[in-house]
């Protein structure tokens, strides 16, 4: 992995490695989303063994369970009125 690789976020869509900075035995990663225009930090470690929840480096969808079957989250909607 290195600069300017692609990387896929679960809610930013497709992106790249902006900058890496060296970390104890590690890399943390900043990646940029140009279509969300958002950045988002992982470990060089978790990309590479496809273990971080929200980036990866190959196409992620979404979990529609956890994104629309919250229940906590559709209490606090209930509770707001949203």
């Amino acid at each position: 992995m290195k600069q300017f690789n692609t990387v896929y976020h679960v809610e930013y869509g497709k992106g790249y490695i902006l900058s890496m900075t060296p970390k104890m035995k590690d890399y943390l990663c900043m990646c940029y989303f140009p279509q969300s225009d958002k950045t988002d930090w992982v470990l060089l470690s978790a990309l590479e063994t496809d273990t971080d929840e929200f980036i990866s480096r190959t196409k992620v969808k979404p979990e529609p369970s956890k994104a629309k079957g919250d229940p906590l989250q559709q209490a606090l909607e209930n509770l707001f009125g949203r």
